[in-house]
């Protein structure tokens, strides 16, 4: 069994418009090598999430390729497998939401969301998913979909919003990059020491803060 460590997280500072939004994981496999194989029963962490592959349809292999049709750079390309993302190994516990870029020119696609499996209305395409909801051990889901027909293929952006432990996706012709996972806000804010007002900076604003709530109940 292969397994490939890698301690790079990367953060970014927003994943939608989503009020109070805690810390974002994404995962553009820049820090994997291009031509990187990785078959079923295999275990990889990039960008700080821990991943393993499991069977689907033909049952080959997980390529990490530089082709420009997810996104850009290294893409995630699930030849006849299916690839786990265990969303829960950034330390942030569940995500609330996740997204990721797709191109798909044929085939067979998987998707599960905590074991739970998502069924395709048409198995090729994630485009009619759109505005579903589907129960999963961790309650419901909602899945938006974004979805553009170009030359023999579909790609766009798909959604998960609710809680979320797992997310498994795969495929036969399916390409994906820029996967990303939106953390609960813990409260207790990723900012310095002394910054009141969390915007990133220790002013003089930080001292209005203070005042104006000194006294309030913390929840």
């Amino acid at each position: 069994m292969q397994s490939i460590t890698s301690s790079v997280l990367f953060f970014s500072a927003a994943l939608g418009s989503v009020a109070a939004a805690g810390p974002v994981v994404c995962l553009d496999f820049e820090d994997l090598t291009p031509g990187a194989v990785y078959l079923i029963g295999d275990t990889f962490t990039t960008g700080g999430i821990n991943a393993k592959v499991h069977p689907h349809a033909g049952d080959v292999q997980a390529n990490i390729e530089v082709y420009g049709r997810a996104g850009v750079g290294n893409e995630m390309y699930p030849n006849n497998v299916a690839v786990e993302f265990d969303a829960t190994s950034a330390g942030f516990g569940p995500a609330v939401r996740a997204k990721f870029d797709y191109f798909e020119a044929g085939g067979i696609n998987v998707m599960e969301v905590n074991g739970s499996v998502i069924n395709f209305p048409h198995f090729f395409d994630f485009g009619p998913l759109n505005g579903s909801t589907w129960a999963t051990a961790m309650g419901s889901v909602t899945i938006n979909v974004t979805s553009s027909a170009v030359p023999g293929a579909f790609e766009g952006t798909v959604e998960v919003v609710g809680d979320i432990q797992s997310l498994r996706v795969g495929g036969q012709e399916l390409f994906v990059d820029n996967m990303c996972f939106e953390y609960q806000n813990s409260g207790t804010g990723d900012c310095c020491e002394g910054d009141a007002n969390q915007d990133g900076q220790v002013n003089f604003q930080d001292l209005i803060s203070v005042i104006t709530n000194w006294g309030s109940q913390c929840p």
